[in-house]
């Protein structure tokens, strides 16, 4: 029953979301910008999902950012600032300097506002702000709004250095390219000398252990070319197809792994223009398919998600869900994916009944740590 289930709710997904996809949406910092970026908009189209992020270290203070694709690095010879600067539209100022231990983290920003915020300056409001990690490292948070603009500035404070982020982008498109800047600031490392005390050993002991996990013995592999990953699952197990771009993993039937299954989709939103909106869609809409199938339908958990995988980071959101079908209680785990360019979204989940959930939960949890993200995918 719980087998049928999934495959009527892959239909209900197929049907309520498009197959369309379009590239993110382009916003500019100033009209030459934006008039520059509109002869471009086509040629990234056709290669948004084929671009790859690039690592850029810095040599003076010791850090390694990821640049999202399309972005480009610059030195400005004389000063401790690092600009990113992207086609579609943003900045990311990256400053570093000595650490200051009598200002708190909370009025740091407050540096900037005697030339930044007021009358006849970038900035006019000091919107919110709120304390956040960066790379292990304290930060705090705190965005401003300008005329058609915003702007998050983030200071992060090591050992030794501060590190001050400042993003930047048209308030238009602000939503939407944000995804990148949390992406990068994800993606930094600092200096190890400003890495809390221990904190690099207790990394490199994460990234063994991760490893050992990805590895699974006796498995088959799914990597069929166009889905954009591929996967790993018991050699035990079955892989079927209910429907296109959708694969689902269980147990042979008569076998107790039968009750368990892992179902990944690609899908496409109808009208989403960037990759944090299409993930917002594909969620909303799944959601709302489950809950009118089922039964007693209750979210237990909804909270970030990350996948970190060769050197690859992309932010998600996990559901833990329960609900009642046919009379049998069914626990659910979702994982919605989008990738970093374009609206495609891989939607990974696992299914069984409570009373076998929690057993049969690890081998579906080693299926996910095998779960790579490749450049190309289609709907």
């Amino acid at each position: 029953m719980a087998r049928r289930l999934e495959v009527i709710l892959s239909l209900l997904a197929v049907a309520l979301l498009s197959a369309s996809v379009e590239a993110s949406d382009w916003a500019q910092l100033s009209a030459q910008e934006q008039a520059a970026g509109e002869t471009t908009r086509a040629n990234a189209a056709l290669t948004n999902l084929s671009a790859k992020p690039r690592h850029y270290t810095n040599a003076k203070f010791g850090f390694t950012m990821v640049l999202p694709p399309g972005a480009e690095a610059a030195e400005r010879d004389g000063t401790n600032q690092i600009s990113v600067r992207s086609r579609k539209g943003y900045v990311i100022n990256v400053q570093v300097g000595p650490k200051r231990p009598d200002i708190p983290l909370t009025h740091m920003s407050m540096l900037l506002e005697p030339m930044y915020l007021g009358e006849g300056k970038p900035w006019s409001a000091r919107v919110k702000d709120w304390p956040m990690e960066v790379a292990g490292l304290e930060a705090h948070n705190v965005v401003y709004r300008g005329t058609g603009s915003k702007a998050r500035v983030v200071v992060a404070r090591g050992r030794v250095n501060d590190y001050v982020f400042i993003f930047i982008a048209s308030e238009r498109a602000f939503p939407s390219l944000e995804v990148e800047f949390r992406w990068a600031l994800m993606n930094f490392q600092p200096h190890p000398k400003d890495l809390p005390e221990g904190a690099a050993k207790l990394k490199a002991g994460a990234r063994a252990r991760s490893a050992g996990l990805q590895a699974m013995t006796g498995a088959k592999r799914f990597a069929e070319p166009g889905y954009g990953y591929t996967i790993e699952y018991p050699n035990a197990w079955e892989m079927s197809k209910p429907n296109s771009m959708v694969t689902m993993f269980s147990g042979r039937e008569g076998t107790q792994d039968y009750a368990a299954i892992v179902r990944i989709q690609n899908i496409a939103p109808l009208g989403a223009k960037s990759p944090i909106e299409a993930a917002k869609q594909a969620l909303s809409e799944l959601q709302g398919s489950l809950g009118k199938a089922v039964r007693n339908f209750t979210v237990l958990e909804n909270r970030d998600w990350v996948y970190a995988r060769q050197g690859t980071t992309l932010m998600g959101r996990q559901l833990l869900l329960s609900y009642k079908h046919a009379g049998v209680v069914f626990d659910k785990r979702i994982i919605v994916l989008p990738r970093f360019e374009g609206t495609i979204v891989h939607v990974w989940s696992y299914t069984a009944p409570r009373a076998q959930y929690s057993n049969l939960h690890p081998k579906a949890e080693r299926i996910l740590r095998s779960w790579t993200i490749l450049p190309e995918a289609r709907e």
